[in-house]
């Protein structure tokens, strides 16, 4: 037999390269210095100042906050009394909102994204004017329309029969389930998208109902449901606005409201604090690390390839077409519509809730007080010129961060850091602007900080910081999805033809994030100049954001100012998301607005 001879300068390439198995086993993991800088930030933005804040749980002396090096006596305190019904409240109103939201939006997408139900588009910016809502104006609204002598008294509507049952758990699940429904609704809408309709036909084929195939559907989508539910649980267990208004006024305690308490009471007890701040942080872990899990057997829910159709939409005949539609209406004004109205028409309203008030008209007189004020108070003039200002510096500085990490996030060849900073993310959502405040005064307070890193400690750069960490992680996830759908191969090619990273960058992933970029740097901007909880810990002296300025007007029962104030904030708030929007429908190419859309809609 004769040898064959092989020259190994014509063999091919795979033939002499190891297996992918022995590479991906023997490949050492890639040390980079831009990883280490995303840790160290992530470490000064979130880490260092909140693991401060729960040091004092059980070591108040490390802090000179008391005497004791270890103890356990404050974790005892913080399971008893006042503190006690705020964390048991917080965590069955969390569950019920959870649930609420989740089933909601889950609904509410289904009937927008696969059936002929009317005015879908009007549904969907709905859902996002729900997002810029902060939670604090949501229960004013509610308020200022329910209380005696309100906005229902000066109208003629009789509602007196709601108000003893709105102001309580009821109340209180509407409003959060309102503002957990925007997150679970896009969350659960991106899962819908990517859902064939060979799943449902195949159903309905072997004789299965509407009812009976979504019980067959839904399942499929497992991580979206799931994911909306975690998103949804630690956004209202972290909530501060409705714990501060309408918890407060309904003597229904919430666990951020005893932290609050807890730390601006005479003396302060900064150690059960930091108690009821370890507790919301671990509530989270179960449901973050359910979606977790499942999302990583994504083998199991692996729907999308090249041969997915679009679904066809269910067609309504006229009779339910009508009644779906009426019924999201009536589902959207209620969670939209009347906290809109409430605010609204409460700042025309003269003697606001004042009891025993007995001419109840309409008036332009609060409106003129809300600039030029006829009380020892300031106006809202220098609050909300510092609060935008606030806005636009935490917004950018957010934006950039937030692509960062999302691209990190997304990168096709991440490894244990990059599942990592996933959960870290995730988690983050649900650490309270309270804990992040007054972790900030303990971390960025120490000695070793002050005299050797930076000196920040009650000046507007602190505040700023705060407000940029507690951004971050919701606008990295809100990132991730448009990030991912992005194929590298665009950037390769850019590369390839000798291109910089930054002009790649710009020439490629730019105009297909545009729009996302906009909403996201909106969405940041609207939720830090109504941004309460952190605010009102971490303002310096005499630069009152508009946040705290409106709540010390209500807070002394100048009622019908602080709600003008607040109307004035929400037009200003939606003034700014038109000319946004404006601006980049005149400045930027069309090819960029129509390649865009479909990552936000």
């Amino acid at each position: 037999m004769t040898d064959v001879i092989v020259n190994p300068s014509v063999v091919e390439p795979a033939a002499l390269a190891p297996s992918t198995t022995t590479t991906k086993q023997w490949r050492p993991r890639r040390f980079t210095f831009g990883g280490l800088a995303i840790w160290i930030v992530l470490a000064l933005l979130i880490i260092l100042p909140v693991t401060c804040f729960l040091i004092l749980a059980v070591s108040p002396r490390m802090f000179s906050q008391g005497p004791q090096w270890f103890t356990f006596t404050y974790i005892r305190q913080a399971f008893e009394g006042y503190t006690l019904r705020g964390v048991v409240n917080s965590l069955w109103v969390s569950s019920a909102v959870a649930v609420l939201a989740t089933g909601g939006a889950t609904s509410l997408a289904w009937l927008v994204q696969r059936t002929n139900i009317g005015a879908r588009r009007l549904w969907s910016i709905s859902m996002w004017l729900l997002l810029l809502m902060p939670t604090w104006i949501m229960a004013q609204g509610w308020t200022d329309l329910l209380q005696p002598f309100g906005v229902a008294d000066a109208l003629g509507v009789n509602l007196s029969w709601l108000y003893g049952e709105f102001f309580g758990p009821l109340g209180i699940i509407v409003v959060l389930t309102s503002a957990s429904l925007p997150f679970a609704f896009f969350i659960v809408s991106a899962g819908l998208r990517g859902l064939g309709p060979e799943f449902e036909d195949a159903a309905r084929i072997h004789g299965a109902g509407r009812l009976q195939t979504m019980k067959t559907v839904l399942p499929i989508i497992a991580p979206a449901i799931l994911g909306a539910f975690a998103i949804s649980f630690a956004e209202t267990i972290s909530d501060f606005g409705v714990a501060d208004t309408l918890g407060y006024h309904a003597h229904f305690p919430l666990a951020t409201y005893t932290l609050f308490n807890a730390i601006s009471n005479f003396p302060a007890n900064f150690s059960v604090g930091a108690v009821i701040a370890g507790v919301l942080i671990l509530a989270t872990v179960p449901p973050i690390a359910l979606q977790s899990i499942v999302s990583r057997k994504s083998e199991a829910y692996g729907i999308l390839s090249g041969r997915t159709r679009t679904p066809k939409r269910r067609e309504f005949r006229p009779g339910p077409r009508v009644a779906a539609t009426a019924a999201v209406g009536f589902f959207v004004f209620v969670a939209l519509g009347v906290p809109i109205i409430g605010a609204v028409t409460g700042s025309f309203v003269q003697n606001l809730g004042e009891v025993g008030a007995t001419h109840i008209h309409f008036t332009l007189t609060y409106f003129a007080q809300v600039f030029h004020p006829t009380i020892e108070n300031d106006g809202l003039g220098s609050p909300l010129t510092l609060s935008n200002q606030l806005g636009l510096v935490v917004s950018t500085v957010t934006g950039v961060l937030a692509v960062i990490l999302a691209r990190r996030m997304m990168a096709s060849r991440g490894g244990w850091s990059q599942r990592i900073t996933d959960v870290f993310l995730l988690g983050s959502i649900a650490i309270p602007g309270v804990v992040l405040a007054v972790g900030y005064i303990f971390f960025y307070d120490l000695s070793f900080i002050t005299h050797h890193i930076i000196n920040i400690y009650k000046t507007l750069p602190l505040l700023m910081l705060g407000l940029v960490a507690s951004a971050v992680p919701g606008q990295t996830r809100f990132m991730a999805g448009p990030v991912s759908q992005i194929q590298s191969s665009l950037s390769e090619a850019a590369r390839v033809h000798g291109a910089s990273r930054w002009r790649t960058w710009r020439t490629t992933n730019l105009p297909l994030m545009s729009r996302v970029l906009v909403w996201g740097w909106l969405l940041t901007f609207a939720k830090t100049i109504s941004e309460l909880a952190m605010s009102q810990i971490l303002y310096p002296p005499s630069r009152e954001p508009a946040s705290v300025s409106i709540q010390s007007y209500i807070n002394n029962f100048q009622l019908g100012t602080g709600t003008a104030m607040t109307v004035a904030l929400m037009a200003e708030m939606f003034g700014v998301i038109i000319l946004a929007f404006g601006a980049y429908r005149l400045l930027t190419p069309v090819g960029w607005r129509r390649v865009g859309w479909s990552v936000v809609d």
